[in-house]
């Protein structure tokens, strides 16, 4: 009997962590897509349709958390939805969809693209951790400045560093004004030219930051833990105790330099993609 009580209790036990988990991945899925909000948004019950003219996937995507839509349809609706915009249809997948989704939307021919990591770090570690790697740089001689709704000189140095094309200005410019959460966007600059950009957004005890880019010229300098201590102290000032970073799995310089930082992976997500979305366009 004292062994069939011990199994229940560990089962018990493992079941509340996985409850647990899939709340924190929900909680963290939603609050990250209210980073990066979409120019169109339409629901099929709790899942979002997002639309951007195609720009990024995480802004014209399906997030894809919680329960299956109640919709006995909601396949041919979504790819409905993607293909009357010109889109493919993407699925953005994490450990907060529901099981099963992933490999039936590989049965009807999404491809599986860009494995992305979910870091999180404690900001008062971060900041101290960033802060220790300065002091074993030689000084850097930039200026820090910080605003609070992006303007042309953002805009421009950070599709200039990201060699986006600056057709593409607007619609960066549309997500960024969209954010109605607290926000920043950092600009370093050297004689004058910005070499680094990146956001902060705060949303209750958590920092996320976004389109950190550091100018190619200028890496290898510490550039990069000056932004990270910068991003950290930031937050910390906006009541932040936690941060997150959205990281492409294959960057692992990326990656590394997090690690660095006391940041862990606590969580992953891709995209499925379907481009031939013909037989459901509109006339």
């Amino acid at each position: 009997m004292y062994i069939y009580l011990k199994l229940f209790e560990t089962i018990e036990r493992s079941l509340r962590l996985m409850n647990d988990s899939i709340t924190f991945y929900n909680e963290i899925d939603i609050i990250a897509s209210n980073t990066w909000p979409a120019e169109i948004t339409a629901y099929i019950d709790n899942w979002q349709l997002r639309a951007t003219q195609g720009v990024t996937k995480r802004a014209n995507s399906v997030l894809a958390i919680g329960d299956y839509p109640k919709t006995a349809n909601w396949l041919p609706l979504v790819e409905q939805f993607y293909a009357d915009k010109g889109l493919p249809a993407i699925f953005h997948i994490s450990d907060a969809s529901p099981p099963g989704l992933d490999e039936m939307l590989d049965s009807q021919g999404y491809v599986h693209e860009l494995p992305c990591l979910m870091m999180f770090a404690n900001a008062q570690e971060a900041a101290a951790f960033a802060q220790e790697k300065l002091l074993l740089k030689p000084p850097l001689s930039i200026t820090t400045e910080w605003i609070g709704e992006v303007d042309e000189e953002w805009l421009d140095a950070f599709l200039e560093l990201e060699r986006y094309d600056k057709t593409l200005k607007d619609c960066y410019k549309g997500i960024c004004d969209r954010i109605s959460k607290t926000k920043g966007f950092i600009k370093i600059k050297k004689d004058d030219q910005i070499i680094a950009v990146a956001t902060a957004i705060v949303e209750g005890e958590y920092a996320g930051f976004l389109n950190v880019v550091v100018s190619e010229k200028e890496r290898g300098q510490g550039l990069s833990y000056y932004l990270l201590q910068a991003l950290s102290s930031w937050s910390l000032e906006h009541g932040a105790t936690q941060q997150y970073l959205q990281v492409v799995a294959s960057n692992t310089t990326a990656v590394s330099l997090y690690e660095k930082l006391g940041y862990q992976t606590k969580y992953r997500y891709h995209y499925r993609m379907k481009y031939d979305l013909s037989p459901f366009a509109s006339s």
